[in-house]
C-alpha cells in the first residue's frame, strides 16, 4: 500500500505566522526585547527559505542562507531563473546559470591588495562577483607597482592608498562589481562591520597577525576565510639559485584545523608585529634589547607566481560553489611547488588544546566585546 508523504511548502503558512509570532513574544518576554528569531522551512526543491523575527508584529525575509562545509551552498528566492547577462553568457555555458546567480549576489571581502590580493580582486568582476570589500593599509610604491594589478606609475608617484587603486580598476570594467573598502588594518573596529556582512573572504595579507585575526574571524562567523601565501627562498649568491617557490591556498572553515596548527602562523611573531602596529616605541626598545626579530630584508616576490596563486585560490571558491572537478576535488590545504612543477596536499590535525580549531567554543559565537574576544 503506497503512503502518502505530504509535499514540502515553498513558503510559509499562516500557521506558521501565527506560531512564529507566539514564539517570538515568549523569548523577547523571557531573553529581553531585543532578541531576535531565526525560522527556515525546507521548499520542494530541497532548498532553504528563511526569516528573521523582530518583533511579534515584524519580520523579514533573509537575503541569503549559507551552507558551508566541503561545500559553499547559497540559498535565496529565485535562483538560477536571473537572465544571463551577455559578459557571463559563455562562463554559464561552462558552469550553469545558477552559478552566474550565486557569483552576483555575493559579498567577497579581500583583505590585502598586494600581489595576490590585487590579482584577486581584478578576477572577481570578471567572473561576475556583486560586491567587494577591500581592505589594505599600504600605499603604492615604486617597489610593489610592477606586481599591483590595475596600478600605474602616476599611482606610485602619488602614493596612492593601494584599496583606491584596485578599486578604480574594478569600477572601469565596467561589469557592475559594487566595491567598498577601508584603508586601514584588518583589525581596526572601522573594518568590522565590513568583514561581518562578508559571505566568502580572501587572506592576502602577508602578517602573522592579520592571519590570527582572519583564522578567528572564520570560527566566530562561519564566514569562510580562503588564506593564500607565498614563499620563494632564493641562495646567498648573484645571481640568486631558487632554493623553494611554494604557493599555499588553505580554506578555514568550521572543523577544520587553524592556521597556527597547520604551522602557517607563528603566534610570537604575531604578538610581535601587533606590538609594532600598537605601541612603535616599546616595539623598538625590545628590538634593542634583541627580544624581538625585527624586520629583516625584504622577502623576493615576482608577479607571475602571485597572479598564479591569486588563480587557484578562485579557482578552488568555484569548486566549492560548482563542483566541477567531482566530489574528491576540494582541496583544504594546496601546496603549489612552483620550482618542482608538483602539487601536494598537506595535512595538519588541531594542536591538543587550541582555543580554536580543538573546541566548538567560539564556532558560530558571533558578537562579542570585545570583538573576536581579543584583547586588542
Amino acid at each position: 500500500m503506497p503512503i502518502l508523504i505530504p509535499a514540502a511548502p515553498s513558503a510559509f503558512s499562516q500557521q506558521d505566522d501565527e506560531n512564529e509570532a507566539e514564539l517570538i513574544r515568549l523569548a523577547q518576554n523571557r531573553n529581553g526585547p531585543d532578541t531576535p528569531m531565526l525560522s527556515f522551512i525546507t521548499t520542494p526543491d530541497k532548498a532553504l527559505i528563511g526569516r528573521v523575527w523582530l518583533s511579534p508584529k515584524y519580520h523579514a525575509p533573509m537575503r541569503m542562507i549559507r551552507t558551508i562545509g566541503d561545500t559553499f551552498i547559497f540559498d535565496y528566492p529565485g535562483r538560477g531563473q536571473s537572465s544571463t547577462r551577455q559578459a557571463f553568457a559563455r562562463q554559464a555555458l561552462a558552469f550553469g546559470r545558477a552559478l552566474n546567480d550565486d557569483l552576483s549576489r555575493l559579498r567577497v571581502g579581500i583583505v590585502g591588495c598586494g600581489g595576490t590580493g590585487s590579482a584577486v580582486a581584478m578576477l572577481m568582476p570578471r567572473i561576475g562577483v556583486g560586491n567587494v570589500g577591500l581592505i589594505d593599509n599600504d600605499i603604492v610604491d615604486a617597489t610593489n607597482l610592477n606586481r599591483l594589478h590595475g596600478a600605474r606609475q602616476a599611482d606610485a608617484d602619488a602614493m596612492a592608498p593601494k584599496v583606491q587603486v584596485v578599486a578604480r580598476s574594478i569600477a572601469e570594467l565596467g561589469l557592475g562589481t559594487r566595491v567598498v573598502y577601508r584603508e586601514a588594518w584588518v583589525g581596526d573596529p572601522e573594518c568590522h562591520d565590513l568583514l561581518k556582512s562578508c559571505d566568502i573572504i580572501f587572506g592576502c595579507t602577508d602578517d602573522n597577525e592579520g592571519r590570527l585575526f582572519l583564522s578567528r574571524l572564520a570560527l566566530f562567523y562561519l564566514i569562510p576565510v580562503i588564506d593564500l601565501g607565498l614563499a620563494i627562498k632564493v641562495t646567498n649568491t648573484e645571481p640568486p639559485a631558487i632554493e623553494a617557490l611554494d604557493g599555499r591556498v588553505t580554506v578555514l572553515t568550521p572543523s577544520k584545523p587553524c592556521l597556527p596548527c597547520r604551522g602557517v602562523v607563528d603566534v610570537a611573531r604575531a604578538a610581535e608585529e601587533a606590538m609594532r602596529r600598537t605601541t612603535p616605541a616599546l616595539y623598538e626598545k625590545r628590538k634593542a634589547e634583541a627580544y624581538v626579530f625585527g624586520e629583516g630584508n625584504p622577502s623576493p616576490v615576482v608577479v607571475t607566481f602571485t597572479t598564479e596563486l591569486a588563480t587557484m585560490a578562485v579557482n578552488e571558491l568555484l569548486q566549492r560553489l560548482n563542483g566541477f572537478r567531482g566530489p574528491n576535488g576540494f582541496r583544504t590545504n594546496q601546496l603549489r611547488r612552483f620550482h618542482l612543477m608538483m602539487d601536494a596536499k598537506p595535512g595538519a590535525k588541531p594542536t591538543a588544546g587550541c582555543a580554536l580549531c580543538d573546541s566548538d567554543g567560539y564556532w558560530g559565537k558571533g558578537d562579542v566585546i570585545p570583538f573576536l574576544d581579543r584583547s586588542s
